[in-house]
């Protein structure tokens, strides 16, 4: 269908909402009265999808969610909204009824017109950092949560993120003529809206551009601890990401008690996408961003044990890495530009 020359402006479209996703600007909003605008949505993710690139996901993920929050703030209709929660999520979310019906409740619980079930709360919550999200932070009425419409919606569009950077999509092994230049032009911006770190030899100099949590596990590996495997994971990704060699990754794990090197290197050439399979991926893997470093408890600044300003203002390591190293190569040590010239992005 998409090869037919008068769907051509959905490829198009498709491509102006990676590029605004990419730019971090608001997806473009297309209405034509056509029954086909519905295919510019799953045609941009057919896109990312064949690309491969995790970050470019990530990006993808977080405009998307945008823009549906954004929706859903306009819609008045509670009930509809609550139905969408039902047949898309199976989520168990019920409208507190009257004032009567209100006036039978706990006081604390008549300051919300919804409630969802623990569960289903629990399936997107704790990605939110803020401390209002945590499930001891609010009231619990017989494995019911109490929320508010505008807590729902923000529910909503983070399961929206969610699905798109877990989820994956079949994509065909020929594609018409008018996608594959439609990939080839979001590869070839990848370059410049997604900027990567030259190789380089890592010194106690590159070592101290390390975002808190890569520097914490990476002093843990040299050390000689156990890194549980999430942490050897998002480690070893992420020196790969930066320039090292498998060799120089191999290194850096060979303290550990359990190290047994033709082991190491399979799991390292693996990440590294040197190895063949259906599991391996075409140009290796990208290290894990914040909020998977956060979820899997590795981020040390979200469990409170350690602070670096710049980590308000990023959502993956290696934007960290790229500017803190930018900071040392230009002789930069305040740290207030961030705010001057950067959007928080986090609140721990």
């Amino acid at each position: 269908m998409l090869s037919d020359p008068s769907n051509e402006y959905i490829i198009a479209e498709a491509e102006r909402r990676i590029i605004a996703a990419l730019d971090q600007e608001p997806i473009p909003l297309v209405d034509n009265r056509d029954r086909r605008d519905f295919l510019i949505y799953p045609t941009a993710r057919l896109i990312v999808e064949r690309i491969g690139n995790q970050r470019l996901r990530e990006y993808q993920a977080e405009a998307e969610s945008k823009a549906v929050n954004a929706h859903l703030s306009d819609e008045v209709d509670t009930e509809f909204v609550v139905h969408m929660c039902t047949e898309s999520f199976g989520w168990d979310v019920r409208i507190v009824g009257s004032e009567h019906e209100k006036d039978r409740l706990p006081i604390p619980l008549r300051l919300y017109n919804l409630r969802m079930r623990f569960e289903n709360y629990l399936e997107v919550a704790p990605q939110f950092h803020q401390s209002s999200w945590k499930l001891v932070n609010r009231p619990l009425d017989r494995g019911w949560v109490p929320i508010r419409r505008s807590e729902l919606d923000r529910l909503i569009s983070g399961k929206f993120r969610q699905i798109i950077v877990q989820s994956t999509l079949e994509v065909p092994t020929l594609l018409p003529a008018r996608l594959t230049e439609a990939v080839q032009r979001i590869e070839s911006e990848l370059g410049s809206k997604i900027r990567r770190t030259a190789p380089l030899e890592i010194s106690e100099t590159s070592t101290s551009a390390f975002p808190p949590c890569i520097a914490q596990m990476h002093s843990d590996a040299l050390a000689g601890k156990n890194l549980p495997h999430e942490a050897r994971f998002a480690l070893a990704a992420f020196l790969l990401n930066i320039g090292m060699s498998t060799d120089e990754v191999m290194r850096v794990f060979s303290a550990s008690p359990d190290f047994v090197q033709d082991l190491a290197r399979y799991q390292v050439e693996h990440i590294a996408g040197q190895r063949r399979g259906a599991a391996s991926r075409e140009g290796g893997y990208t290290a894990p961003g914040c909020r998977k470093m956060q979820g899997n408890g590795l981020c040390p600044v979200y469990l409170g044990s350690a602070f670096d300003p710049l980590c308000e203002y990023v959502l993956h390591p290696l934007q960290f890495y790229e500017t803190r190293a930018w900071e040392i190569a230009h002789g930069i040590t305040s740290r207030t530009w961030y705010g001057r010239k950067r959007q928080k992005k986090q609140h721990f």
